[in-house]
């Protein structure tokens, strides 16, 4: 489904992403992990169109996307969440999500269109009854679930979600794992998944990515994760993961 091969991207003398290639396939729930600084959000941000790469191609669906605009890689079917919540928050749960719903789909939709597949994102969500509180009205656990709709009402073939679980306690956490899970089992939508909370990333993802100095040093199952030697020196100073 996705594939990245080669991809670097450099600001100035520093190489934030270097020479990365992996791909993610249909049905899947990959995680990407790293310490602060490793790389991880400048690489969604080149997958996306959101910053140019350097070098390297991204190819969504046997289609080459490098460096396309982010409203064009949106419409081929990839959308995300971002590490900073992005809210409209004077306007509506529901304005939130039909804004994904009208302008994120491949094809046309009117606005009426676009309310009746937002509905279904927000109850998917679990945020039914909250369609016409104002974005700044709610909890950063409900603004984090109004940006994950807004995100599912575009319809996409692949999620890619930044640091969803941060600021999060531990019991909207594991609700918010719980969606994530059902996002690839009900609408059979693969997620590639940054997350710092290990137990999150661990128990609910597939394979997981490791980004180290802006260099991947291992993709594998999560058991293989924890084992990786490398992974722990880089990631953890040398403790288990």
């Amino acid at each position: 489904m996705l594939e990245v091969a080669g991809v670097t991207k450099t600001f100035g003398g520093l190489t934030a992403v270097e020479d990365v290639s992996f791909s993610i396939g249909s049905g899947e729930l990959v995680g990407l992990i790293g310490p602060n600084g490793a790389g991880k959000t400048t690489l969604f941000n080149t997958v996306t169109g959101v910053l140019r790469a350097d070098s390297g191609t991204v190819s969504f669906q046997g289609t080459d996307i490098t460096n396309e605009k982010p409203s064009t890689i949106n419409q081929q079917g990839i959308a995300r969440t971002f590490q900073i919540v992005r809210t409209f928050d004077e306007s509506t749960v529901l304005e939130n999500v039909t804004t994904g719903a009208v302008f994120g789909a491949s094809g046309r939709r009117s606005t009426a269109e676009g309310r009746d597949v937002a509905r279904k994102y927000i109850s998917f969500v679990g945020l039914d009854g909250k369609e016409d509180a104002e974005a700044s009205e709610l909890t950063i656990a409900d603004r984090k679930h109004v940006e994950l709709a807004r995100a599912l009402a575009c319809e996409p073939d692949l999620l890619m979600l930044d640091e969803l679980g941060s600021g999060l306690t531990p019991t909207e956490i594991d609700d918010l794992c719980e969606t994530i899970e059902r996002v690839r089992s009900e609408l059979n939508v693969s997620v590639f998944w940054i997350e710092h909370i290990m137990e999150a990333i661990m128990d609910h993802t597939d394979r997981i990515l490791v980004l180290n100095e802006g260099e991947l040093i291992a993709d594998g199952a999560p058991s293989e994760i924890q084992q990786n030697e490398a992974v722990s020196r880089a990631y953890l100073g040398g403790v288990e993961v």
